[in-house]
């Protein structure tokens, strides 16, 4: 019956160019009906049963595949979100720009090693929440109909929105990691002890992975 899941999702993608996007696009709509079939068969239904209601829930695939087509799936962002977007991703990096130069000023103009060091990490973590916040903020899909496209539509949008998240955060932390490594390291000369700091962060970054993982299937 996983075959012929398969074989349904293909014929209804044939018109649609083999480009990067409609193939990630068909296998994760396959991959999302193999794991509803399941969840049929786990509750007792036998695989013709099964097969029948994953089928009868998709909806009209049509509306999906005409997307394919046009080039995009969901709906884009209007003008003024896509303004707003861009100057929020043009501040954020300015200030990532910014934030070792004051590290540099103060400490060697001023020798204010520790308050240089606080206002650089200050301007990352004001950056890393403008990335954040720029994706955060963006609409939320609400699907119009009770059907798998629609649905698939919104696991769509708020997967891609997690990541945008996830990818800000990390290259903020990563970067306030390795100062604070340096900076502890060259201080305090703890050279033997300083690398647990990567350990540690490794381990942070996967719990803020857990919950970002954790609020999409809240959500």
């Amino acid at each position: 019956m996983i075959a012929k899941i398969r074989a349904y999702i293909t014929r209804a993608f044939e018109d649609v160019p083999r480009t990067k996007k409609s193939m990630e696009m068909q296998e994760e709509l396959i991959s999302n009906l193999i794991e509803k079939f399941n969840d049929q068969l786990k509750l007792g239904k036998t695989e013709e049963e099964a097969y029948a209601i994953v089928i009868a829930g998709i909806g009209d695939l049509s509306e999906l595949t005409e997307g394919l087509r046009e080039r995009h799936v969901l709906s884009g962002p209007t003008a003024v979100e896509r303004k707003r977007s861009a100057l929020l991703i043009s501040i954020a990096i300015m200030t990532y720009i910014m934030s070792p130069v004051v590290l540099i000023v103060f400490a060697t103009s001023f020798g204010q090693e520790i308050l240089g060091l606080s206002l650089m990490l200050g301007l990352i973590a004001i950056a890393t929440g403008l990335l954040i916040y720029n994706q955060a903020s963006k609409p939320k899909y609400i699907r119009e109909e009770e059907t798998m496209v629609e649905e698939f539509k919104e696991w769509k949008s708020a997967r891609q929105k997690n990541k945008s998240i996830y990818e800000a955060f990390s290259s903020a932390f990563w970067l306030i990691t390795v100062a604070i490594y340096l900076y502890i390291s060259f201080t305090y000369f703890n050279w033997s002890y300083s690398w647990i700091i990567f350990i540690i962060a490794a381990a942070i970054q996967n719990i803020f992975k857990a919950l970002l993982g954790m609020r999409h299937r809240d959500d």
